[in-house]
């Protein structure tokens, strides 16, 4: 374990310093050959988690979002507070199983009475009781109800956590799949000014173009190269950010385009009733009207069973012990908090029926967010893919026209740019349409269940998805 552990550090250390590097050579620097090395060196799979990651050394969508849940501390967090509502609503429930007690004293003269000081005489000896509750007008079904709508209210805040996790697990993943396909488009774009720049260099040597035009090539290409080294950075931030949450960076990521495709189409509107976050606002709301009902019983009294045995300290007959049969009744006859319990509890039930209704409205305008942002996603590409075609058609027009003397070089280098910017603008909207598809399938809690994992987390859940 420790060997794994010092892996991991090694890995973050190394890949935040490729970042810091990164970030010195934009500002001005020059990129040393030690971080050149460390940006090539291949990733590790530290985690004991990862070992099918670890022999495979690639990962998908999917397994991201399986390690994400599988190791984020809010599921453990959201668990425990599941088994506490468990252990609660146990608690409550056994307000009708019998409770067995007892009772002693011990003091001066309490074994004898012939003292004469006339201290604790004919003081009752040990003793034990047993209770039983025969009805109580509606308080302990109050406090039942309360302790089973909470109980089911933590599930489904377990189902919300996972839903908000697996989320992040697959936005994460896409960000590294976007700056991995912008950092290899800007790696073309260099590419292409170097090849161009050799072209101008050897007019440049046989007299035909200018120099001055050489020095303008020259500049392009440190430009672009500072681009792509932006880029890159962006990559490894995206990669930390990832292995933050599954715990181990893989050496290759998949093409997650076919698996978002695979998502159906929806154009309806979520099913509010199976959404858990929806859902747990309605077992909150069920627990305050329990609460309710609970403080409205209080001003009723309590109707038991009593059996009872006391052992008695002044004499050795056993006729004088104490046995008792009976039927108690208690209660308060005045108690001035009990008003304002009723108050508080209704209270607590406005509160989270607004919970509920704000939930609703949040999920509401999630949907119509994501819907909207696919279908722009949708021309957008469109768009960047015609004006990335004009470029490339009229970056070869400029260059035989360059090669005539008809165009600039600036004309040339700029329809280069164009082509670059827009691949660069395709790539971000194809991505930001799998993220927002991403996002969609969340509102309407079916990603997990998309992504082909379990679409619930807690055993014997009520309302299932």
């Amino acid at each position: 374990m420790t060997n794994v552990r010092s892996a991991l550090l090694r890995t973050f250390a190394s890949r935040v310093s490729g970042v810091l590097l990164a970030g010195a050579f934009l500002a001005g620097g020059t990129l040393p050959s030690e971080a050149r090395q460390i940006e090539d060196a291949p990733l590790a799979v530290p985690s004991r988690e990862n070992a099918a990651l670890q022999s495979e050394g690639r990962i998908d969508i999917a397994d991201a979002v399986r390690l994400t849940l599988s190791r984020h501390p809010d599921i453990a967090r959201a668990m425990a507070t599941l088994a506490r509502g468990r252990a609660e609503l146990g608690a409550a429930r056994s307000v009708w199983t019998p409770q067995l007690s007892y009772q002693a004293n011990i003091g001066p003269n309490m074994l004898s009475g012939k003292s004469g000081s006339g201290l604790n005489d004919n003081m009752a000896g040990p003793s034990l009781t047993l209770n039983q509750l025969v009805w109580d007008f509606g308080r302990s079904k109050g406090e039942i109800g309360y302790a089973a709508s909470t109980e089911r209210q933590r599930g489904f805040e377990l189902e919300a956590v996972a839903d908000e996790l697996a989320e992040r697990g697959a936005v994460s993943f896409l960000d590294v799949k976007r700056f991995e396909l912008l950092a290899l488009e800007t790696q073309k774009h260099v590419r292409s000014l170097e090849r161009l720049r050799g072209l101008i260099g050897l007019r440049v040597n046989a007299g035909i173009s200018d120099r001055s035009d050489l020095l303008l090539a020259d500049v392009r290409v440190e430009s672009a190269r500072a681009d792509e080294i932006r880029a890159r950075s962006s990559q490894t931030v995206a990669k930390v950010a990832l292995a933050n949450l599954i715990g181990g960076v893989a050496d290759s990521y998949t093409d997650p385009a076919p698996v978002i495709a695979g998502f159906a189409e929806r154009e309806a509107e979520p099913d509010f009733a199976q959404l858990p976050v929806i859902a747990a606002a309605e077992q909150a709301e069920k627990a305050a009207a329990a609460r309710i009902g609970q403080a409205r019983a209080e001003r009723y009294p309590r109707l038991g069973l009593q059996l009872g045995y006391t052992r008695n300290n002044y004499s050795y007959n056993l006729r004088d012990n104490g046995f008792t049969a009976m039927m108690t009744v208690s209660g308060d006859l005045y108690r001035r908090s009990n008003r304002y319990a009723v108050r508080a509890a209704e209270e607590d039930r406005r509160t989270a029926e607004a919970v509920k209704q704000s939930a609703m409205l949040d999920v509401r305008g999630r949907a119509l967010t994501a819907r909207e942002e696919i279908r722009g996603g949708y021309q957008r590409i469109d768009a960047y893919r015609h004006q990335e075609q004009q470029a490339v058609s009229a970056s070869r027009i400029f260059f035989e026209e360059y090669k005539l003397g008809k165009r600039s070089l600036t004309d040339l280098l700029n329809a280069e740019l164009e082509i670059y910017r827009a691949a660069s603008a395709r790539i971000g909207a194809e991505y930001d349409i799998m993220t927002a598809r991403v996002r969609y399938e969340t509102v309407h809690g079916k990603l997990r269940q998309s992504l082909g994992l379990p679409s619930a987390l807690s055993e014997g859940e009520e309302g299932g998805r």
